[in-house]
């Protein structure tokens, strides 16, 4: 499939010039406070009147800004003020999350919110192929919205991603080196973002959750994986080198984990380790989440427990993060998190117990609930065009 994508220009008046900062700072102030009137937006940014109008222009021109069609009454006195806002109706990006289980691909609009979005059963097979047939699809979902500009792609994945050079590795699903932008690009036809899924997530939280005007956050997910993010100014810190991992963090159980130790928390919280003890126990007859949960509000003891000693898990978890960062704001997410609210409590019982802080701060849980994994794919893209619009959509031809 191949669809028109705008050319990027490059120099200093358009894209990665002084221009095209300006540009993302009215962006990014629309995005985190809009509709927003000009004057509103040249405090916001101390850009002067003239150039915030030259870049409104511009903006609108791209189809990143629009204006109402019958702009309300402000009520101030003299030239009424027009408020401009994203516009949600012409471009769009698309997010591919691959998981160990489940793949989930979705179309966003430049304010975070999902058009649409599928589920597939993560394909079997070489690397290469699986990229190939997941492509496929995607270029199929997308065929649906021909109205739509879209920009590209974002692909978030657990594992070791190498934003740079667009490769994978992933121990869980035995890929290495795979060049998964190269494979996207050829099949799509769209410019292709990597990330990893923890940090694609934590971006979705800063750009439209509630670590938008948070001074400092902490992201933490869970679900067949576990992951945590930090960001602090609204900048995700990324160290040097691989990323930082959580998987063996020591919450206190007795499960065995493969590096050789006891109780660290990913083979504690992961669902296909939990409801895999669920059929040692013989609650479940073959190992699924779902069936465990149902099975536990059917009253069954044993799944409770099972379930709760999980919450439990996560709590101290998050307590132990959150008592190294001190961040102003904990957000949780994942589907550990967001399709067991009959547990959300126990979690919390166990972050206020474990935590050494004397405040136990603000928790809050994702607002994109399952639709996270898509979201975050799209987000890292979005996160893109926030910081350099003019390389990623282009600069009209009369706006050169």
């Amino acid at each position: 499939m191949t669809r028109r994508v705008l050319s990027a220009v490059r120099g200093g008046s358009g894209a990665g010039g002084v221009r095209e900062g300006n540009a993302a700072a009215i962006l990014s102030v629309i995005r985190a406070y809009g509709p927003l009137s000009r004057r509103a937006i040249a405090r916001h940014t101390s850009l002067s009147m003239p150039t915030v109008s030259r870049q409104v222009s511009t903006l609108i021109d791209l189809g990143l800004l629009s204006e109402p069609s019958d702009p309300p009454l402000t009520g101030e006195v003299g030239r009424p003020t027009v408020p401009v806002d994203l516009n949600s109706n012409v471009i769009a990006a698309c997010g591919v999350h691959i998981g160990v289980t489940t793949t989930t691909y979705g179309l966003s609009t430049l304010r975070g919110e999902l058009l649409d979005s599928e589920r597939i059963p993560t394909p079997q097979g070489a690397p290469e192929e699986v990229l190939r047939c997941v492509a496929r699809k995607v270029g199929v979902f997308l065929g649906n919205w021909p109205e739509r500009r879209i920009i590209g792609i974002g692909l978030a994945i657990g594992g070791q991603v190498d934003v740079e050079r667009g490769l994978l590795d992933h121990g869980p699903l035995g890929w290495r080196g795979v060049p998964a932008r190269v494979i996207l690009e050829e099949v799509t036809g769209l410019p292709v973002h990597l990330d990893g899924h923890v940090p694609a997530m934590a971006t979705a939280e800063l750009l439209f959750g509630e670590a938008t005007h948070a001074r400092s956050a902490l992201y933490f997910y869970a679900r067949e994986m576990v992951g945590a993010a930090v960001a602090v100014g609204g900048v995700l810190h990324r160290g040097p080198g691989q990323s930082g991992s959580i998987a063996h963090l020591p919450v206190g159980s007795d499960v065995p984990c493969p590096c050789g130790r006891t109780g660290c928390l990913e083979v504690t919280v992961s669902e296909r380790a939990v409801s895999e003890r669920a059929v040692r126990a013989g609650v479940l007859d073959r190992p699924d989440i779902r069936s465990l949960r149902s099975v536990a509000e059917a009253g069954d003891v044993t799944a409770h427990r099972i379930l709760t000693e999980r919450a439990h898990a996560l709590g101290r978890a998050v307590a132990l993060l959150r008592d190294v960062v001190n961040p102003d704001l904990v957000v949780l997410g994942g589907q550990a998190i967001t399709d067991a609210p009959a547990y959300l409590d126990a979690v919390y019982d166990a972050y206020a117990r474990t935590t050494a802080l004397p405040d136990a701060g603000l928790v809050t849980v994702t607002r994109f609930g399952p639709d996270v994994q898509a979201m975050a794919a799209c987000a890292g893209l979005l996160a893109q065009l926030y910081e350099r619009p003019f390389s990623v959509v282009g600069v009209p031809e009369n706006r050169r």
